[in-house]
């Protein structure tokens, strides 16, 4: 561990803007050390489970306390250890220093949940006030607002996106996933079964986090028909690379979520899926606002791709001008935020890399959901992944 530590300690003149724990953008001094966001919230959730310390390594064919961060030709294997294996990450976290007790306990946090929602409704009252003053103004004109730089409308909004997803999306997969996979149970389902529910819980999830949003609500019901019909199974693949960022999962329940996609897509339909999730993990920002905020600009599009049957099941739009005013708005605020934080050369690759990385993951879905379409055996999967948009929407906002 000391060693560890020396070393971080000769590359902090070079390197404080990155994460210590999985070699991210560090967003700043976080328990101790400087860390990305994600292994921020890894460390305050996971900091007091000492249980995780003696699971057993997810990668024990690589010997992480052996590799020198030094080696450059090791670096990528030990962050890509560290960030899939939570025992490993968990033992980084305190080698290089983060502290258990800077961790806020129960009664701090309350504190701190009151003081933030007393911020949280001044912030309320003053928009309601400066809503009154205004012409009737579209949430989208609210959202953008001009100038290059980052104003405080702009971070409540950002702010407002992450509360949502926290609140609403990892809320609703977790306490479905406990019903999913109850201690002890995982063996009494069949592999068919789990087929369903997973990609299942994914669709619910993210559609519990875009319909939180103000500018979702603000969309006639049936443009929000149409909308979560069109792209909310679509976005399965990327919803699922955000919660694994997010959440921490037994070794078992990672197993049957592999074996799970595995019988819905075959072997060879896998290798796509195991791919694109390679390519989000080497190029894709760990940043929790990018990832949350691209994942609106995707939600508010026309049909991100189509069927053509009989019976298609793609709702179409006579007019598509408030999808486009919604997800210009939501791509303003991810530039201006990127152009914020990382500069203009920086935010053109990092924006460069969402599309790319996307794009890969469409292509995977539309092969899913060819492959599960066009097979009898999983008929029962396609039906109830579109009944979960079709549910979604005929329940109460």
């Amino acid at each position: 561990m000391n060693s560890t530590v020396e070393q971080y300690h000769r590359r902090s003149s070079y390197s404080t803007r990155e994460c210590i724990i999985c070699g991210s953008k560090a967003i700043g001094i976080n328990f101790g050390a400087p860390t990305c966001a994600p292994c921020k919230a890894f460390f305050r959730r996971n900091a007091r489970r000492k249980e995780i310390l003696n699971s057993p390594c997810q990668h024990s064919e690589l010997n992480v306390s052996k590799k020198s961060i030094d080696e450059t030709s090791d670096a990528t294997s030990h962050y890509m250890q560290i960030r899939r294996c939570s025992s490993c990450r968990l033992q980084r976290c305190f080698e290089v220093g983060m502290k258990e007790e800077l961790v806020r306990t129960d009664e701090e946090n309350e504190r701190h949940k009151k003081l933030v929602d007393n911020n949280r409704k001044r912030r309320l009252f003053l928009k309601q006030q400066q809503e009154l003053k205004d012409d009737k103004s579209t949430i989208c004109q609210r959202v953008v607002c001009s100038g290059s730089l980052l104003n405080e409308l702009d971070w409540q909004h950002l702010s407002n996106v992450v509360y949502a997803y926290d609140t609403c999306c990892l809320k609703t997969f977790l306490e479905r996933r406990a019903t999913l996979f109850p201690t002890g149970m995982h063996e009494k389902r069949s592999i068919a079964e789990y087929s369903t529910l997973v990609p299942f819980n994914l669709v619910l999830s993210v559609s519990s986090f875009v319909r939180a949003l103000p500018a979702f609500q603000s969309l006639s019901r049936n443009e929000q028909i149409a909308v979560c019909r069109n792209n909310l199974r679509r976005l399965m693949l990327i919803n699922s690379y955000e919660l694994n960022q997010s959440c921490f999962s037994e070794r078992w329940q990672s197993d049957v979520h592999q074996a799970s996609w595995q019988f819905l897509c075959g072997s060879e339909l896998y290798k796509e899926l195991a791919y694109s999730e390679r390519l989000a993990e080497k190029t894709w920002i760990a940043d929790p606002i990018v990832t949350r905020v691209w994942i609106i600009i995707i939600f508010f599009s026309t049909s991100l791709f189509c069927y053509y049957d009989s019976k298609p099941s793609v709702s179409r739009l006579k007019k598509t001008s408030p999808l486009f005013d919604r997800q210009n708005a939501y791509a303003t605020l991810l530039w201006k935020y990127l152009l914020h934080r990382h500069g203009d050369i920086e935010s053109v690759r990092i924006y460069s890399n969402l599309m790319r990385v996307y794009l890969n993951m469409l292509r995977a879905g539309l092969l899913v959901n060819i492959h599960v379409r066009s097979h009898r055996d999983l008929m029962p999967a396609h039906e109830t992944l579109d009944q979960a948009a079709i549910f979604d929407t005929n329940s109460n906002s």
